[in-house]
């Protein structure tokens, strides 16, 4: 595989911030480096579990859902400052803020890294609008799953990984509600929709292990791969 595509990094890629271990951060660098020679790349970051405090602290002050979104949208806008300091000259260098912005970026031969666009909107719906934006047929999201299960692995030990499935399959999978919300991290409603209208597929990988994504791009077949019918 040598096109190009958006690198979705959920919340969990960056979890060693708060002990000062940055190890996977660095790990996750020097890979999109040495494949952003040969393919074009954009990166969205997520929130996780530091936009989740956040998000509480503001509501249970009084915040309104406008200023909750707000907080997360701040949170996930200082991991992707993270991933461009790590990045260092391959990166466009302030964090993206709109699509437009990101394509000027792509033009300039520089990944561009973003965090959350707007209130009421997950950084899901944000890699799926950037994959349209910027022409790219294809989704990579890192999280703390190395792929889609019939039921969430966290919770049940026979818990079946799929290999290649549909946007339908994986709805069917959310709707049943087969898994633990804010921990088997997925895919939103929003983003489905958007990545089914434009025919864009979606692979799901460990945030554990970076070095998956060399073995992706080699074709070597990993984590799950969801498709339009």
């Amino acid at each position: 595989m040598t096109e190009g595509f958006v690198l979705l990094l959920g919340g969990h890629v960056f979890k060693g911030i708060t002990n000062g271990d940055f190890t996977l951060i660095e790990r996750m660098a020097k890979v999109v480096r040495d494949l952003s020679k040969d393919r074009k790349l954009a990166i969205v970051t997520g929130g996780s579990d530091t936009a989740r405090r956040y998000i509480e602290a503001v509501g249970s002050l009084g915040g309104s859902k406008f200023l909750q979104d707000q907080a997360g949208i701040l949170a996930t806008r200082l991991h992707a400052l993270v991933m461009i300091a790590a990045l260092g000259k391959s990166a466009f260098p302030r964090v993206i803020e709109d699509y437009d912005e990101a394509a000027l970026a792509f033009q300039l031969g520089k990944i561009p890294v973003s965090g959350g666009m707007q209130p009421g909107q997950s950084t899901d719906a944000v890699a799926a609008l950037m994959a349209e934006r910027l022409g790219l047929g294809l989704l990579v999201k890192m999280t703390g799953v190395d792929g889609v299960y019939d039921k969430d692995p966290t919770r049940y030990q026979d818990a079946r990984k799929i290999e290649e499935l549909s946007y339908d399959d994986l709805e069917r999978i959310l709707r049943d509600k087969l898994y633990h919300p804010g921990r088997y991290e997925l895919l939103d409603a929003l983003s489905i929709k958007i990545l089914k209208r434009s025919s864009i597929s979606t692979i799901i990988l460990s945030g554990d292990e970076p070095e998956a994504l060399l073995d992706l791009v080699s074709g070597k077949r990993t984590g799950s791969l969801v498709k339009p019918r």
